[in-house]
């Protein structure tokens, strides 16, 4: 390597720093320019509900002058009638006299003596609350008795005057404080609104139409007992927006205003976009500067070299020196040049490859203590995953074998086996899909698919199954992908079982289908444990989980996002995992192609597992089956479901039995010793006492080439161990599979 090349990576060693801790910089300035648009919009927000409660209280200040009016305590109405409406605050407001039941005496915007509406239950209410109270009480939007309109106002108790008892209220017309907000100087973006404690807009300037309409419910939920705060929220339209809000102490309102996030984050990042571009321009200085003085070091090394090689070539001093004569410019190195020898280069090689082989070494050495590490783990956790459902299974065959086993214990126990049995199933077909996986041997079939319909059937499954017991909604929309129904119901069942596992019983999940330009988004989003930032990068790897607790309670393999992540990849897709840390949820993101029209092909959803009818139902069932347990239960099930059974351990004596006693059925292990399924299929069709027999394949391997070798070799059906008797359902009925 050149010195050119050290030098440059003695510089990136010394950038590199330098760029990391820009970055947390830009980071940090990032953050400080958005909280510093934030703080602004909470300022706003403070500001304006300062300017309402200001006006508020001047106008209490007005109507506590206007109570103690001499014409009112010497009952002159008329004289108090000019008085009030002379302190009306213009067109925008007028005052309002009401007596002790709330019946309106005078009111300022009708001439004196006009007969006035009875007053609301609303208003007699509020009346007797501002009497009782003796406090001034502001209402919310209400329709004004006398104008029907909108409107809002401010009550205060009026002192005694011989006997009778007041309350004045000063009235704000609808657009009053939509004239008075607007006064606020603010960005055009933003949006000032005043809303009452009923949730309805007082005040909303930049959208008149919408004053006593209902406000945003989420910022009403987020601000239900706060005195203020900030969220981020959709708007009406919407509109992804940052809302600052503030309660006013004097009347309860709401005050409020909203802006799009899209116009803080674009503030804040102007400023880093600056700061970025400085740095940049640092950093591009400092590599100019890099090559320029690196071109000196190496002109100056290479006359070192070229002396270090005449003297190793038995030049000498001389000779030596005359490689140096011209110089380099740099006293150090014309003095290197002078005194470098081909024992010292060789011995800096030597040094550089040691360390090198050292390096890749220690790296091989992690490497292969990570990869222990990973099957110690791995072991540890499948030991664990069998031992507990085959002591399931141990118990519940130790308790059948009793004698005194009442009725609900038996079946129990039974219940034990067969989930317990499922469970072992579902570990190694796991195993066997990773092992598919990684070898490619995975076929689809690939079919349109309503993936709606594959998540309400996933849900509904494990609803059925009475594992919902968190709070889980849906929310999705039509959207046809083609897929393998099987595999994307495998994914699916995947994502929304470890939500159900590892989200708390009083948790939330939700799962959002939409449709995305060209693809299908599939969200899942849960409540529960969350993801530990150190387990994101490797959270899809195979035998990855997060830690445990020493029952492992959350049970599992860690394989079943590496299949998730294998499977969607087979179909086009991407499925991403995001979390705010531990104890913060976590969401997960599967995106797959929606299906175009050219791939449609006209198929069904889904391909119907069994052909139409064409033979008599079963009544006798020849077993040919080595394992002695397999076979006997297998034979009970079938005695127990009225079939006549005849059971063999070995090719030969299935064969003689299949001649002697023609049954209509045979059910076949493949992997028998001596004569394996395959030679005794071909001898039972070869023969004309035994071509018409029905043939079941049974087998421990059921990948798609196993399955149409059994086909291929005689036989009409092909089932993989362990058998499901409901699968013999339709065979037993005289329904052939193929």
């Amino acid at each position: 390597m050149r010195i050119r090349a050290y030098l440059l990576i003695m510089i990136g060693a010394i950038l590199l720093p330098i760029s990391i801790f820009a970055a947390i910089a830009l980071q940090t300035l990032l953050r400080s320019e958005r909280e510093a648009a934030l703080q602004a919009l909470s300022q706003s927000a403070g500001a304006t509900a300062l300017l309402v409660d200001r006006e508020l209280s001047s106008a209490e200040a007005a109507l506590h002058v206007l109570a103690r009016s001499p014409h009112l305590a010497h009952g002159d109405m008329t004289g108090f009638y000019e008085h009030a409406k002379s302190a009306d605050r213009g067109a925008g407001g007028r005052t309002i006299l009401f007596d002790a039941g709330g019946q309106q005496v005078i009111n300022t915007v009708v001439p004196l003596g006009t007969r006035l509406p009875p007053a609301p239950d609303y208003v007699r209410t509020r009346t007797r609350q501002v009497l009782d109270t003796q406090k001034t009480v502001v209402s919310d939007l209400i329709t004004g008795a006398v104008q029907q309109i909108p409107v809002t106002t401010i009550n205060v108790p009026v002192p005694l005057f011989g006997g009778h008892r007041y309350v004045l209220g000063s009235v704000f017309a609808p657009d009053y404080f939509s004239k008075l907000i607007s006064q606020r100087p603010v960005p055009p973006g933003w949006a000032l609104s005043v809303i009452d404690r009923n949730g309805r807009f007082i005040a909303r300037p930049n959208e008149p139409a919408r004053l006593g309409q209902p406000a945003n419910p989420g910022l009403m939920k987020a601000a239900a007992g706060m005195d203020r705060g900030l969220i981020r929220y959709p708007t009406h339209a919407g509109v992804d927006a940052y809302h600052a809000f503030v309660h006013s102490p004097m009347s309860g309102w709401l005050i409020a205003v909203a802006v799009p996030a899209s116009e803080i984050e674009a503030a804040a990042r102007h400023a880093v976009m600056l700061a970025a571009a400085g740095m940049l321009v640092a950093l591009l200085c400092a590599a100019l500067a890099a090559v320029f003085f690196g071109r000196r070091l190496a002109a100056a090394i290479g006359g070192a070299a070229l002396a270090a090689n005449r003297l190793s070539e038995g030049g000498g001093l001389a000779s030596a020196s005359a490689a140096a004569a011209a110089g380099s410019g740099i006293a150090e190195f014309d003095a290197l040049q002078r005194s470098i020898g081909e024992a010292g280069i060789k011995l800096a090689r030597s040094e550089t490859e040691r360390a090198s082989l050292l390096q890749r070494e220690q790296q091989a050495r992690k490497l292969a203590e990570e990869q222990v590490r990973i099957r110690d783990d791995f072991l540890a956790m499948l030991s664990h995953e069998l031992r507990n459902p085959l002591s399931g299974i141990l118990g519940a065959a130790q308790l059948l074998r009793l004698e005194n086993v009442n009725p609900v214990q038996k079946r129990h126990a039974q219940d034990i086996l067969l989930r317990q049995g499922k469970h072992l199933t579902r570990i190694v077909d796991e195993l066997l899909d990773l092992a598919r996986l990684a070898r490619g041997k995975i076929r689809l079939d690939m079919r349109p698919v309503e993936l709606a319909s594959v998540v309400e059937s996933v849900v509904d499954a494990l609803r059925v199954a009475g594992r919902v017991e968190q709070q889980l909604t849906c929310r999705l929309v039509p959207a046809w992908i083609r897929a393998d129904r099987t595999r994307i119901e495998q994914v699916v069942g995947n994502l929304v079982t470890n939500a159900l596992k590892y989200t708390p019983a009083q948790g939330r999940i939700e799962i959002e289908l939409t449709l995305d330009a060209s693809e299908a988004c599939l969200v899942v989003r849960d409540t529960g444990v969350g993801i530990a930032p150190e387990l994101m990068p490797t959270l899809f790897d195979t035998f990855v989980q997060g830690a445990v607790s020493l029952d492992r309670s959350q049970g599992g393999l860690g394989i079943g996002l590496s299949l998730v992540r294998s499977l969607v990849k087979l179909h086009g897709g991407t499925i991403t995992a995001a979390s705010e840390g531990s104890g913060k949820g976590s969401t997960f993101t599967l995106r797959l192609p929606l299906r175009q029209a050219e791939d449609d092909t006209g198929m069904p959803e889904t391909a119907p597992a069994v052909a139409s009818a064409h033979e008599s139902a079963v009544s006798t069932v020849l077993l040919i089956e080595d394992n002695n347990d397999a076979r006997h239960m297998l034979s009970a099930q079938l005695a127990a479901a009225g079939y006549r059974v005849f059971e063999a351990d070995n090719g030969v004596d299935g064969i003689a039995l299949a001649r002697r006693e023609r049954p209509d059925l045979a059910i076949v292990d493949i992997g028998l010793p001596g004569m394996n399924g395959y030679q005794i299929a071909a001898r039972l069709r070869r023969d004309p006492d035994t071509r018409m027999l029905r043939l079941v394949a049974l087998t421990g391997y059921g990948q798609e080439a196993d399955r149409q070798l059994a086909l291929n070799a005689g036989f009409d059906a092909h089932f993989a161990k362990p058998l499901q008797f409901e699968s013999l359902a339709d065979i037993l009925a005289g329904v052939s599979s193929h």
